[in-house]
């Protein structure tokens, strides 16, 4: 990392300096801070054998706070930076309690048609879908799937009401990555970008390796994207990602439809990670997953199948009906099949309330199992989006 700020500094630096003897005044640095803050009451109806459970929890997007910043050197160059850090609102502990800006800690250059970015970042996989170009709910209701967690011996982590949320997320080794360089190339009906993440050790713990690229072309109405990720442990073994989707917007709404296929070479440690272990603060609480998963010699598959629905009911009223089925074989075997529906009131461009609801049903050994013993369940929660 110090070598790629170091060839940013020779890039950039002459550049500036002739401006400066030039006499050209540069536009001052535009620092802006920025932040979601989310919370709800969710009613899980079939959450244990004691019945439903009744909690504070964050449906649309993780709380989060940061500052963006940028350095016009040039006519179409501009040095970037950001950094970003998440919480809970139901406490207000950090999401990683180990690290400061646990959500994003990057700088860069761009330009009008390319990006460079470096430092602490999300995989493509997790920005495409939270941006809602691969995932209908953009990864909304990172929510408990009334499962139990699994068993010691299985070791395999429960996915949630979005079982995307699950496939982007540390466990996987699919979510973020340290030491890693982004590059992006931008064009009118198309856009492909490579990232790295360069294997090295901070403290003394190993860092994740990371490939990935992606490429999307756009022909009016329709929208193709594709990506390959793959990252890999300290001991080289591979958590690999390939996604396939398309989205077609007509003035009905915008319809959407996508693959993501994973497969995880047996033994598998995303806590060797630099992203550390799997963290959430929905139940009030964090709570570490266990990552690494069993089966000598056994590799684990996991595929998810979304199709979903957008519908403008009003402008300021978007409809979301969203489903994902989801098939696991290998070290933990099992499915399910989760049904969502998404309403959002805009009451001002950065405030809205939602309200959803729910019902999944599972089977199999990837704890999958609701606590109660039933294979099917069903939720509903309402709350508050506030960004600033």
């Amino acid at each position: 990392m110090a070598l790629v700020a170091g060839l940013v500094y020779l890039a950039v630096m002459p550049a500036f300096a002739q401006s400066a003897v030039n006499g050209d005044d540069p536009a001052p640095a535009e620092v802006v801070p920025y932040g979601i803050l989310d919370g709800g009451v969710r009613r899980d109806l079939a959450a244990s054998t004691q019945g439903g459970i009744t909690q504070f929890a964050s449906g649309l997007n993780t709380s989060r706070i940061g500052m963006r910043g940028a350095q016009e050197l040039l006519r179409d160059l501009r040095v970037t930076a950001r950094l970003e850090s998440g919480f809970a609102v139901a406490t207000g502990i950090q999401s990683n309690s180990t690290t400061l800006f646990d959500r994003n800690a990057t700088i860069g250059l761009r330009t009008r048609d390319l990006d460079l970015q470096v430092g602490r970042m999300e995989g493509f996989g997790y920005t495409l879908a939270a941006a809602g170009t691969i995932d209908p709910l953009s990864m909304a209701l990172n929510l408990p799937n009334y499962s139990s967690p699994p068993a010691a011996s299985v070791k395999a982590p429960v996915l949630g009401i979005n079982p995307l949320q699950g496939v982007y997320s540390y466990t996987y080794g699919q979510l973020r990555y340290n030491n890693a360089i982004r590059l992006t190339r931008y064009a009118d009906d198309w856009s492909a970008g490579v990232m790295l993440a360069l294997r090295g050790t901070v403290g003394g713990a190993p860092l994740e390796d990371l490939r990935a690229v992606y490429l999307d072309s756009r022909n009016g109405p329709v929208r193709l994207d594709g990506l390959i990720q793959q990252a890999s442990d300290a001991q080289a073994r591979h958590s690999t990602l390939a996604v396939l989707a398309g989205a077609w917007t007509t003035d009905l709404g915008k319809f959407q439809a996508g693959i993501h296929a994973l497969r995880i070479d047996a033994g598998f440690d995303a806590a060797s990670l630099g992203d550390g272990a799997s963290q959430s603060g929905i139940l009030g609480n964090s709570t570490t997953v266990s990552t690494r998963l069993a089966g000598p010699g056994q590799a684990f598959r996991l595929t998810v199948l979304d199709l979903g629905g957008t519908w403008q009911i009003r402008p300021t009223a978007p409809f979301t009906l969203a489903a994902y089925q989801t098939q696991s074989a290998g070290a933990g075997s099992g499915s399910s099949l989760a049904l969502v529906a998404l309403a959002k009131r805009y009451l001002s461009p950065r405030v809205a309330f939602y309200a959803e609801a729910d019902h999944s049903r599972q089977a199999g050994t990837l704890g999958f199992q609701t606590v109660s013993g039933r294979s099917t369940g069903s939720g509903c929660m309402a709350g508050l989006n506030v960004r600033f």
